[in-house]
Parts: C-alpha cells; structure tokens; sequence
C-alpha cells in the first residue's frame, strides 16, 4: 500500500506528456510480452498436440500387437509367428516421407524392429549414443519404467541430410510381451512453426506498438497543447493578464477547458468593468453608484455585492466622519464619533483628537479674548502644546497680545510723562496699522500741548511784566494821588481788563491740563 502511494505521488508530479509516453511504453512492454507469451503458449500448445498424437499412435500400434496376441492365445498363430508378423506389420506402419515411424525395444534395452536402422536390430542399445550425445534407448526405457514415456533427442531426418534435428519419442510399454514401443516426430517444423508464429506476432506486435506509439504521440499532442495553452492562460490570469486570446479548437475536454478558461477570463473582466465604472462613477461624485450584483452568477455575483457593501461600508464611514465634521465646522462639538472597530478605531481616535484640539484651541482663544476684553494682555496660549496651523494661530494671538500690551504700555508712559509735566516724551518703534495712527496721533498731541503750554507761559511772563508796571505805577500813583486822580479810575478799569485777561488765561491753562 505504501509502495502504491510512493508511485502515486510520484507519478502525481509527472507532466501529462511523460504520463501518456510512460502509458505507450508501458503498452507497448505488454504488447511484447503478450506476443511473447503467446508465441510460448502456441508453442506449448502445439508441443502438447504432438505428445496427444504420439500417445494416440502408440495406442494404435498396441492395438496391433493385441491382434496378434489374440491370434496366439487363440492358437490360431504361434507366439513367434505372431509376433514376428506383428513386428512386420508394425514395420510397414510409417507415412511416406519416414518421418513417423514404430520401433520395438525389449525391456533389456535390445532392438527388436527398426525400419530404417536394420543395423540396430538385435543388438544391446543400453549404452548407445546418438552423434549429439543422447543416450536415446537407455533414456527412453527409463522413462517407461516412470510412467511418462517421453523423451527429446536429435536424429537425422530422412532427406535432409545428415545434420541432426530435434525429435520427440514417446515409448509405452506392453506388457503382455514385455516389448517397449516407440514412436516419433520431428520438432524441427514445431520450432519453426513456434518461431514463425513469433515472428508474425512480433511483426503483429511491433506495428501495434508503432500504432499505439503514434496514437500515444497524436493524443498527447491534442491534449498537452490545449493544456499548455490553459496552463499558460490560467498562469496569465494569476498575474493579472486578462487579455489573453484563447481560441477553442476541439469540442473535446481539453477544448471545453480552454472555453471555460476563455469564460473565466470574460467573466473577470467584466467584474473588472464594472469596478472601473463604479470608480468612474465615484470619482465623479456619484458615491451613491453600485454594481448589478444579478448581472453576474454565483460566487461573480456574491463577489460583486461583497465589493458594493464594503464601499457602502467605507461610504457610510466617510458620511458619519463628513457630517460630525461639519458640526465641528460651526463650532458644535456636542457629538462624537461612534466606537469602530479593528483598525477603523483609528478613525474614532482622529475625529476624537480633531475633537479635543478644536475645543482645545477654542478654549485658549475665549481665554486671550475674554483677558484682552477685560484689559489684561499680560495672558498668553500655551502654543508648545499644539503643532502646525494650531501651533501657528495661539502663536499670532500672543504676538498680537504682545503688540497690543507693548503699544499700550508706550501710550500709557507717554500720558504719565504728561502728567508729570513732561511734554518732551514721544512714542519711539515700529509700529503697524492703527497702533501707528495711535502713535503718531499721541505724537501728534505732546507737540500741540507743548505749543498751548508755551504760550501759556509767554503769557504768564507778559502778565508778570504788566504786574510790576501796575506795582511801579501804584507807587508812582501814591506819590502823585493827586496828580493822577483823574487817571486813577481810568488804571483802575484797565485793571478790571486784566483781571478777565489773567482769568481767562488760567482757564486756558486749566482746559489744557484736562486735554493733556
């Protein structure tokens, strides 16, 4: 059993060629042997046929000895005369050519009748050697004395010459006289008839082998090539060549394969088809698009719809990730993503983190706004916590926390130099935009205030000048009371002019410490 499976196995890795010429050689052993054994068995067959009519002919040669022992025991005849005439009779007993004749031995080995050797007749046979070396008489009477009676030997065949052919004899005794009779054929034309018979079977069997040789050779060749050629068309579709010409020449399974294969491939491109389309249609923006699963049978069909509900799958994902974006877009982050499973959790992780950073970031802005709102631009976003654009917005917001509480430290050191009475600040830097304006605006007003104020105080020193005139003139005025009486209520309205000069200059100079 095992050695079976041995052979299965082995022959299993066999090309289908070397399996058909392994079949033909295997025929063409049996056709051989066949022959051979045939060639044997009609030979044996004729061999046998021989011996049959040996036997059938000593039986008839007995038959005449018993005649003539009937006439002696009938003493119709004397033993001697008897068998004297049944030695004659057996003698004229052979056929034309002398091929088939009875000779009488005695069961001491002793010729009693020979019709072609006469120069045997009477004498002791018991160590006679035939040209070949066959003890033929000693060889036959052993034979008698073991039942068979049969026996092979070369004798020379009347009109062939003297080259001896092989002879089959075949001696029984009768016991009535104990003579020992024989007979004989020659096997020359057996072996020539076996080898003839040989001869044609092999012929026979040589252009049966030929045929099937041929017929192995013309039947291999219409199967391997259309297998080769299937092989080549399924090995081309396992790498993924789909334009493959398969043409089915035959009707037989090797065609049918090829026309199958041929089917295969058809069928595989219109999945492939209808993939593209689907593609097409999806690349488009027509996500809504599927395939006709019902055009295409089997598992074609199952892969068809496996395909459509792992993009509607993939579709609906997309769809639940598009519309919890867009209520992230307007700042709704009430909602999550719902749990996926295997590697689409990673999806859940993402929209989770979009999640986490956009509150994140939105948080730290409300943070900067709501400080900014109540004028404290001291605050600043973490922006080492967040990468790329979130990164780069917290860092605009503290810049922009920075310049507003660096230009709005300026102005307030500007209008605390002015309250100081220090008109000589200015508001130094690079500013931008409405900072600039501010700048230049407060700039602007140091340099007006700086005029108001000194021409407020020229108008201080021209008041202190009119003060000690009035003071020279009231001295001069008391020395002269009465020289300048009448004058005096002249000086004393030019004094009332003054007083509503000096008044109004120091609201002037109250009006520009409220505007400083």
């Amino acid at each position: 059993m095992r050695l079976f499976a041995s052979l299965s196995n082995k022959l299993a890795n066999f090309s289908v060629q070397r399996k058909l010429i392994l079949l033909t050689l295997i025929s063409a052993i049996g056709v051989i042997a066949i022959a051979v054994t045939a060639a044997r068995f009609q030979y044996l067959d004729v061999n046998n046929t021989r011996k049959i009519a040996l036997d059938i002919r000593v039986q008839l040669a007995n038959s005449v000895l018993d005649h003539y022992q009937k006439l002696a025991e009938d003493g119709r005849l004397p033993l001697k005369d008897a068998q004297q005439q049944a030695l004659s009779a057996l003698s004229t007993m052979h056929t034309d050519d002398n091929d088939n004749y009875f000779y009488v031995l005695d069961t001491g080995n002793r010729m009693l009748m020979h019709p072609l050797r006469q120069d045997l007749v009477g004498q002791d046979l018991k160590d006679y050697r035939t040209e070949h070396g066959d003890r033929l008489f000693h060889d036959q009477l052993e034979s008698v004395r073991k039942g068979d009676g049969f026996t092979t030997y070369h004798w020379a065949k009347p009109g062939h010459g003297d080259e001896p052919v092989l002879r089959m004899a075949y001696a029984k005794l009768y016991k009535p006289w104990n003579w020992v009779v024989a007979t004989g054929v020659y096997m020359d034309d057996v072996q020539a008839q076996a080898w003839r018979f040989t001869g044609m079977m092999t012929l026979t069997g040589g252009i049966l082998v030929l045929l099937v040789f041929g017929l192995g050779w013309l039947i291999g060749d219409r199967i391997v090539g259309p297998l080769r050629k299937a092989t080549a068309v399924a090995d081309a579709i396992a790498h993924g060549k789909l334009d493959n010409v398969v043409v089915q020449a035959s009707r037989d399974e090797c065609g049918q394969l090829l026309g199958s294969m041929r089917g295969m491939q058809e069928r595989i491109q219109a999945v492939l088809a209808a993939q593209r389309e689907m593609a097409r249609q999806h690349e488009s923006g027509a996500i809504s698009y599927r395939m006709d699963e019902s055009a295409f049978p089997g598992e074609y069909g199952a892969m068809v719809a496996g395909t459509n509900q792992l993009v509607a799958n993939h579709i609906g994902v997309k769809m639940q990730v598009v519309a919890l974006a867009q209520r992230y877009a307007i700042g709704d982050f009430s909602q999550d993503m719902p749990a996926l499973p295997g590697e689409k959790a990673e999806i859940t992780e993402t929209m989770a983190t979009i999640k986490r950073n956009l509150g994140a970031i939105s948080q730290s802005i409300r943070q900067l706004g709501d400080a900014a709102a109540q004028g404290d631009f001291s605050l600043r976003g973490d922006a080492g916590a967040y990468q790329y654009e979130f990164r780069d917005i917290l860092l605009s917001l503290n810049r922009l926390m920075q310049t507003t509480d660096d230009n709005l430290g300026q102005i307030s050191g500007l209008l605390q130099a002015m309250a100081r009475g220090d008109l000589t600040a200015r508001m130094d830097g690079d500013f931008q935009g409405v900072f600039a304006r501010m700048r230049d605006d407060a700039n602007a007003t140091m340099t007006q205030l700086t005029g108001i104020v000194s021409g407020i105080q020229q108008a201080a020193g021209n008041i202190n000048a009119a003060a000690s005139e009035i003071a020279a003139g009231n001295d001069n005025l008391s020395r002269r009371t009465e020289q300048q009486a009448a004058s005096l209520e002249e000086t004393a309205a030019s004094m009332e002019e003054l007083t509503s000069t000096v008044k109004q200059n120091a609201d002037n100079a109250r009006q520009a410490n409220q505007l400083a």
